[in-house]
């Protein structure tokens, strides 16, 4: 099977999982995986993350949590590519183009090379929805490949980040189907807490 194919046929199975899900199990661990994230990263950290879709985790708590201890925030936007804004109040976030809330067009644009990011204590952290996971850090993103295009747009930035695959325990597989482009995780966060990858 083409490495396409593969990819093509678990995106549809990891759907049928998460349909399966009753909007009280999603609530549930949801809620513990945002326990998990507020233990796992520390505060002082600069974060990027997502505003989630129906069918990723809610990880709205501990996005409000890292507003409220004043952690800067930054949310992607889709305007043809995929850039990071600054967001400091939830309840402020707009309908993207593709129905998504993110921060306002006039919010400032995430910029690696500004001294805030050089100098602070702990790795800029990236929280990365998917459609699928791997032990290995190997992920599997809806196909339009905007996060991969991202971080290879800032990979002279990439020993600064730390990046997070965020997933509920469905979505964790045996193996994951990748491509030379696709980007490996240094971590990954469930339910049951953050676990470093192995090198």
């Amino acid at each position: 099977m083409h490495i396409q194919d593969e990819k093509a046929a678990l995106r549809m199975a990891i759907e049928e999982r998460l349909k399966r899900m009753t909007d009280a199990e999603r609530s549930a661990e949801s809620r513990s995986l945002c326990r998990r994230l507020t233990e796992g990263i520390p505060e002082g950290t600069s974060i990027c993350a997502f505003y989630p879709m129906r069918s990723e985790p809610d990880i709205t708590p501990f996005l409000e949590e890292v507003l409220r201890r004043g952690d800067p925030l930054y949310l992607p936007c889709f305007d043809g590519t995929l850039i990071f804004r600054k967001a400091k109040d939830l309840e402020a976030l707009v309908r993207g183009k593709l129905g998504t809330r993110e921060p306002a067009p006039d919010a400032p644009v995430l910029d690696f090379s500004s001294e805030q990011t050089n100098e602070q204590r702990n790795p800029f952290t990236v929280l990365l929805p998917g459609r699928a996971f791997d032990a290995h850090g190997n992920r599997l993103g809806r196909g339009n490949g905007g996060y991969d295009q991202w971080l290879h747009q800032e990979q002279r930035h990439r020993a600064a980040m730390r990046l997070i695959g965020v997933a509920l325990e469905c979505q964790i597989v045996d193996k994951v189907p990748v491509e030379s482009h696709d980007q490996r995780m240094d971590a990954l966060a469930t339910a049951r807490g953050v676990q470093n990858m192995k090198k």
